[in-house]
């Protein structure tokens, strides 16, 4: 049983968070997802009030950690000395990703040392500011470390971590719960494509 977090924080991207929480919530027999955060309870960007499963400290221990975004929550809990502190994550033992504004915190841990990474498209150029070149694909991808831009690009990084903690036959059955009716061939062959794409 792999143990996945996924890390929010106040003000977090409603879709970023529940996408991600979504998918990987339907499997209850190869993992288990859980929400870390600072605090008991957090606020999404549109007001909603949820609890959490735990400390962000507990991410350490997990097999795989995912980042949520959000354009004030991410440099809101930046800026505070308890978030930071509470995280050693080991990008040699964990599989670590972001979405969107996520590859900011990706960088202050110090998890993008090729200095590349991707990220919404109005974040761009924040993070050239930060000396980490911005790439235009919806997920990049370098050893255990991935960073996706574009809220929907939670299926890219979901995908990519299915696949490299077990295999591409249980990224597909796990994602073909969620992909539009008809069209199922259509999104296989862009998730299949990106996934081949975002290695740097």
């Amino acid at each position: 049983m792999k143990e996945i977090a996924i890390i929010a924080f106040d003000n977090f991207t409603d879709i970023d968070l529940f996408f991600m929480w979504d998918i990987l919530g339907r499997n209850q027999q190869d993992w288990r997802v859980r929400i870390l955060a600072i605090t008991p309870t957090i606020h999404s960007a549109h007001g909603l009030e949820i609890p959490v499963h735990g400390s962000i400290s507990d991410a350490n221990q997990a097999d795989a950690v995912l980042f949520s975004s959000g354009k004030k929550g991410v440099p809101e809990i930046l800026a505070n000395p308890n978030f930071l502190s509470a995280l050693q994550l080991d990008s040699s033992r964990q599989y670590i990703g972001s979405i969107c504004a996520g590859a900011f915190i990706l960088d202050a841990l110090g998890l993008l040392p090729e200095r590349k990474a991707t990220t919404h498209p109005d974040a761009r150029n924040a993070l050239q500011l930060r000396r980490v070149e911005p790439i235009d694909q919806p997920l990049v991808c370098h050893g255990k470390v991935a960073t996706a831009g574009g809220c929907l690009s939670s299926l890219y990084l979901v995908g990519w971590l299915i696949e490299s903690l077990f295999d591409q036959q249980k990224r597909k059955e796990t994602l073909s719960h969620v992909l539009p009716t008809g069209q199922q061939a259509l999104f296989e062959n862009l998730i299949e494509s990106s996934l081949i794409q975002s290695r740097i």
